[in-house]
């Protein structure tokens, strides 16, 4: 089997990694020599796509031909970019970093990037999983998985510590906010409890440093804040000066910056006091759903924190850092923020691969077609040794350490509640009844019989909807107050009377994906269902697509 990459897909910077020959989880760095790549793309002409810091440094001249922090519109049917006549889709922009990610890493290595594993936030629901999974399959790119940003940041943590330990991981990124409970023990990474929010992240605290550069120009010039707002090269420039004073201020007390606009300028003093101040909203933001996903965790008994780590960039900033510790009497330890999720992927990515090969050498031994009859755990205990020595040597690890790559476990939880939509038969009002709760262990299979509502029935359309309930026997929710996800249409094999039993199962992968299907309990028939939802783009789509952005070059 090939070699698997993990790639941290984020929203303002992204990166790919490897493990090496030596066994170690590397960042692969990228043509421009950096580490990571800013998450921007370019449309340069309607044949050429630049992605990186190339297309970060243009925003402020082309800024219509530019797309930033795409990763905030993952999943979301109703956004598009349109240029030259060519209209886009969030995971065909996301697909193009990929492809940079990709391309660049395959010069540093010298072998072609196939495998991938993505991460994306933990409370990502299965629309923006398909999204990003779809993404790289424009990319041209075979997905294993989506995995959580937290989980796979445990993984690279969890890889390297025997001691058994409950970890908070919060993972403050450069567009999204994300806080995990996970229990860290040999043999076993464990997700408790998860959250986090769509739009909290390093860039909000970039428009708060904007928004205090406008003001104090005004106060000095004269010239209302709205105006450089409006002016959307002014903005980009600002944008840009605001991500360079606030990294500069996690080692500086204070930074200058002259600002310009027309003929008028002015020299605006940003201290770190001053900073904390005007974000300690966002700050405080992220404490609250922190205490959220704690409170919940202790519900399951596992509240007593052993440590906090610290994951993303935005956890550079040092009032991040105090505030956290101010929060919790643990252990406080940052953790290689910008790559430790790409390589807690990249991790997975070999332990997913190794497996694999295991697979085929019991294969190859026993005389079994394919990789995929094998049923690990029917192998006689000689038979999976041998394979799994094979496999240690090919690779020049030790035994031991292969044996507790591929037999640790990782266990995900659900970061939404998942239903369908049904009518109570005694008031006849149309509600959300949910099979799948919020932070239920994944995967995950669950049937539920409902009836049928009329005599004589065809079918029925099965409208899924997410949300953040987590009262199971609980009333049926409004529906105002969930979110489709998308509809199935299941056709019988005749009419049906009135409350003739259909059984509806839902399917969680280990990566949170959902997949459902329906019997007709009256005939046994069963019915599979496919998805249809605006977000998620069909097979003909993604297949039209990718042969359309395969032809655009990416640099």
């Amino acid at each position: 089997m090939t070699r698997v990459y993990g790639i941290d897909l984020g929203t303002t910077y992204s990166c790919i990694a490897w493990v090496d020959e030596h066994g170690k989880p590397t960042v692969l760095q990228n043509s421009e020599g950096d580490s990571t790549t800013p998450s921007v793309v370019y449309f340069e002409t309607a044949d050429n796509v630049v992605v990186g810091k190339a297309a970060k440094e243009v925003a402020k001249v082309h800024e219509s031909r530019v797309v930033q922090t795409i990763k905030r519109s993952m999943g979301d049917a109703h956004w598009e970019f349109s240029c030259d006549n060519k209209t886009y889709r969030p995971q065909e922009i996301s697909s193009f970093i990929l492809r940079k990610l990709a391309a660049d890493a395959e010069i540093a290595t010298g072998e072609p990037v196939c495998d991938v594993i993505i991460t994306c936030p933990a409370y990502f629901g299965t629309t923006e999983k398909e999204a990003t999974r779809q993404a790289g399959i424009l990319a041209g790119l075979n997905v294993h998985y989506v995995i959580p940003e937290p989980t796979a940041a445990a993984i690279a943590y969890g890889m390297a510590t025997d001691k058994e330990q409950v970890v908070l991981v919060y993972d403050l990124g450069g567009g999204t906010f994300d806080v995990t409970v996970i229990v860290v023990r040999e043999g076993a990474i464990e997700v408790v409890a998860t959250g986090g929010e769509k739009e909290l992240g390093g860039k909000d605290w970039d428009d708060a440093i904007v928004s205090y550069f406008a003001q104090k120009f005004e106060e000095q010039t004269g010239t209302a804040a709205s105006e450089l707002f409006n002016d959307q090269q002014t903005y980009q420039e600002l944008l840009l000066d605001a991500e360079a004073v606030k990294i500069s201020l996690s080692k500086r007390e204070k930074v200058d910056k002259r600002i310009r606009f027309g003929v008028d300028s002015a020299l605006v003093e940003l201290n770190r006091a001053t900073f904390a101040s005007i974000t300690e909203h966002l700050l405080e933001r992220t404490v609250a759903l922190t205490r959220d996903v704690l409170e919940r965790a202790r519900e399951k008994g596992r509240g007593a924190i052993d440590l906090v780590l610290l994951v993303g960039g935005s956890t550079y900033m040092p009032q991040v850092r105090d505030r956290v510790a101010q929060e919790f009497s643990c252990a406080v330890q940052q953790m290689d923020p910008n790559q430790i999720v790409a390589k807690g992927a990249a991790i997975y990515g070999y332990r997913h691969q190794l497996n694999q090969e295991i697979l085929i050498r019991i294969a190859e031994m026993t005389g079994l077609p394919a990789p995929e009859a094998v049923n690990k755990e029917m192998v006689a205990a000689p038979v999976l040794a041998a394979a799994e020595r094979s496999v240690a040597q090919a690779h020049g690890l030790k035994l031991p350490n292969l044996e507790r790559l591929v037999n640790t476990v990782v266990h995900n939880v659900s970061s939404k509640s998942f239903g369908i939509k049904v009518i109570d038969p005694d008031t006849m009002r149309e509600g959300v009844s949910n099979l799948v709760f919020v932070d239920e262990r994944v995967p995950r299979t669950i049937s539920q019989r409902f009836g049928t509502a009329d005599d004589q029935q065809e079918g029925v359309s099965l409208a899924v909807f997410e949300n953040l309930d987590r009262r199971p026997g609980g009333p049926l929710l409004e529906i105002g107050d969930c979110t489709e996800i998308g509809i199935a249409e299941l056709t019988f094999a005749h009419p049906l009377p009135r409350n003739a039993p259909i059984e509806v199962t839902f399917e969680l992968a280990p990566d949170g994906l959902l997949k459902m299907h329906g019997r007709d309990c009256t005939t046994g028939k069963e019915i599979q269902a496919e998805f249809k939802t605006d977000s998620i783009m069909t097979v003909h789509e993604i297949e039209a697509s990718k042969s359309r952005n395969l032809a655009v070059l990416v640099s």
